[in-house]
């Protein structure tokens, strides 16, 4: 068990990186990106980089909270709680809180 632990850190390591630094760095890029459209516009290849980004951030928040859903339950499983009904419901709570519903493009809203 031991060599496998080892073993997977290893691969996740490699495959994931570090999602923390990978989101302060894609925030960083973001922030000079705003920074540059307010003092004189970007362009076109600045923008789809922009959307870029964008995507990237949501999916690295997803990992993120998946992340986040796994500790708790493994550390709850080690001490003995089990997951419950309000946990799940806390963190359904959360995710629906957090959820994009559309966006909103002059008067219409597209989903």
């Amino acid at each position: 068990m031991k060599l496998l632990k080892s073993d997977l850190k290893v691969w996740n390591r490699e495959v994931f990186g570090n999602l923390h630094t990978a989101k302060r760095r894609i925030l960083q890029e973001l922030e000079e990106l705003d920074n540059r459209d307010c003092t004189g516009g970007l362009e076109e290849s600045e923008r789809l980089n922009r959307m870029a980004l964008t995507s990237r951030l949501v999916e690295n928040n997803k990992k993120l909270e998946s992340l986040m859903c796994q500790k708790a339950r493994a550390s709850w499983f080690k001490s003995g709680d089990s997951c419950t009904r309000f946990f799940h419901s806390s963190l359904r709570w959360k995710r629906l809180r957090n959820e994009v519903k559309g966006v909103q493009v002059g008067d219409r809203v597209r989903n």
